[in-house]
């Protein structure tokens, strides 16, 4: 996210390594094992463990182990930042499911960020659902020179981020501009080139991006595309036409809010402007009957931070019951089970907890 403030994009993986045995017993799901993982390879596994973050890292990552998981069996990640004296704010979350039946399931999400990550505390609760605990909580650090956990080597390919990273960058947008050049009318080749431009988070890089994502947009407005467009604005540190392209992707309805929702949670963290998000979720409530289950819990956890930064008791009541008008709603509206339920179970001890 930036200069002013970070844009966090969530990410997200499954990795399953190995086949139940034929005629093994019905056993339950259970998390063997969490940790946080320095990064994850192109095939999806997590790659060495960590206890804290440098500012430059290029992401988090949270892994849980689940034995004798069945179809179906999920896993939610739920990730904070701990601002000093505000209180916990939810930057986003990840539910994984795993489609088959194995005996041993890695689960993971990662958290990325445009720029430098703020120095302070973070924390990922993991939940294995349906349970409305979490069953781990990974509390960490974000501080200059963390290192990587005690006897855990980092890999060769990973101990120069940097100037390694740029170089590569910029052979990937080298080779996302000849295939532009080689064919120009390619919609597929735009979007490759404006997400190459994206990640190179330079200002005239960003601004190649915006301009490729508006053309983009106005030919095909497609979900892709406009999450693309509202990112780039995001890591611009744009945030007013970040939330409206944000909340544009809404207007869809063939597609789920739930990106849309995402985003809008992010850019309110990042701009520090929750009202804004709050003024987008409910124009999504007033547009999609079907993102309720998605928006009311963000929604809830923006009236709790608008509560936690209020200047006096009067405005943290009134926010706080806001927050509690949305859970009990949530509550008459899905059943315990529910994703929904479980993350207003959460947001009601949040008050306590802060």
């Amino acid at each position: 996210m930036k200069k002013a403030a970070p844009w966090f994009v969530l990410l997200f993986f499954l990795a399953v390594p190995m086949a139940a045995p034929p005629g093994e017993a019905e056993a339950v799901p259970a998390i063997t094992e969490t940790y946080l993982a320095s990064s994850v390879k192109e095939d999806g596994a997590p790659v060495g463990r960590v206890s804290a973050y440098d500012p430059s890292a290029k992401e988090f990552v949270a892994v849980a182990e689940v034995s004798d998981a069945h179809a179906g069996t999920a896993v939610r990640f739920v990730w904070f930042s701990s601002p000093p004296g505000r209180g916990r704010i939810r930057l986003g979350e990840r539910t994984v499911t795993s489609p088959i039946r194995e005996s041993s399931v890695t689960f993971h999400s990662s958290l990325s960020l445009g720029k430098n990550w703020p120095e302070g505390r973070y924390a990922v609760e993991i939940y294995l659902l349906p349970a409305k605990r979490s069953s781990a909580s990974l509390r960490f650090d974000v501080k200059k020179g963390a290192a990587p956990a005690a006897g855990i080597k980092t890999p060769p390919d990973e101990k120069k981020p940097g100037s390694g990273d740029r170089a590569a960058g910029e052979k990937t947008v080298a080779e996302k501009e000849a295939a532009f050049r080689e064919t120009p009318g390619s919609f597929r080749a735009a979007i490759e080139l404006a997400e190459a431009y994206a990640a190179m988070d330079d200002a005239a890089s960003l601004a190649l991006a915006v301009s490729l994502f508006r053309g983009l947009a106005a030919a095909s407005p497609s979900d892709t595309v406009l999450a693309g467009l509202a990112d780039a604005y995001g890591r611009s540190c744009r945030f007013g036409p970040a939330f409206d392209t944000a909340l544009r992707r809404a207007w869809n309805p063939l597609v789920s809010p739930a990106g849309a929702v995402s985003q809008i949670l992010l850019f309110s963290a990042a701009s520090g402007d929750p009202d804004r998000g709050i003024e987008c979720l409910r124009s999504i409530l007033s547009l999609r009957e079907d993102g309720r289950e998605d928006v009311l819990p963000a929604l809830a956890a923006l009236f709790l931070e608008k509560a936690s930064a209020a200047g006096d008791s009067f405005e943290r009541r009134e926010y706080e019951k806001a927050a509690r008008d949305v859970l009990e709603e949530i509550a008459a509206s899905f059943p315990s089970s529910s994703p929904a339920a479980a993350e207003a179970l959460r947001l009601a001890e949040e008050p306590e907890r802060r």
